[in-house]
């Protein structure tokens, strides 16, 4: 399949996640609103370097449809795009007037619903501890924590929304086992959690520190 490609630095797009975007160069207004007339997907993969070329583009990305579109000034936009299914390029087609490419999907390998059961629940339930350190920092909105029910589809949120670099995700993207990325996520889960408990003591010690008044400076 002829995909035309988005690339862009430090952004790595997983499937099943919604992505705002907002557009405003000439050769992407042309590709989003072809894609919208023709209602086929373009491929967001991630631009590793300065430049483009075909050394600098990602060779796996997510093919992402515009689910929404609030036209702006000039051409410009603001659209909503949402990640369907990975792919990995086979040959590029050149970058005029976008850069496009031959694309293969593909998806994870089959491993043992146990397996991919146990591994999924102790990812959701870190997940849910560090959301609830999470609001001990800053108020979040009062709403139920849903969390995909799939374990590649936990594999993937979870993937999107840590704060890792982007190399680091893009690797994660690359995963064929799903068991692979989700034990990769806990690893990171696990830094994440240790760090908000770091963050959550020192903010509970803060107000006692500054009500003491003497701090034991000398005069």
């Amino acid at each position: 399949m002829r995909i035309p490609l988005f690339p862009l630095p430090n952004l790595v797009l997983f499937p099943n996640v919604m992505l705002p975007l907002h557009i405003f160069e000439e050769r992407y207004k042309q590709m989003i609103n072809t894609c919208v007339d023709k209602a086929e997907p373009f491929g967001l993969v991630q631009l590793l370097g300065s430049e483009e070329s075909e050394e600098s583009i990602a060779v796996v990305g997510v093919s992402a449809r515009v689910v929404q579109v609030e036209s702006l000034e000039e051409g410009r936009m603001n659209i909503l795009c949402a990640g369907e299914s990975r792919f990995r390029i086979l040959r590029f087609h050149g970058s005029v007037p976008y850069w496009s490419a031959s694309v293969e999907f593909f998806d994870d390998v089959e491993e043992p619903a146990a397996e991919l059961t146990a591994v999924h629940d102790e990812v959701a339930e870190l997940y849910r501890r560090a959301f609830e350190l999470s609001t001990k920092l800053r108020p979040l909105p009062e709403e139920n924590l849903a969390l995909p029910d799939s374990p590649v589809g936990l594999s993937y949120m979870v993937s999107y929304v840590l704060d890792i670099d982007a190399q680091e995700k893009q690797r994660l993207l690359e995963m064929t086992s799903t068991v692979e990325r989700l034990e990769a996520v806990l690893s990171h889960l696990r830094d994440a959690v240790a760090q908000l408990r770091r963050q959550v003591a020192q903010k509970q010690i803060a107000p006692k520190a500054s009500g003491n008044g003497d701090l034991g400076l000398p005069h």
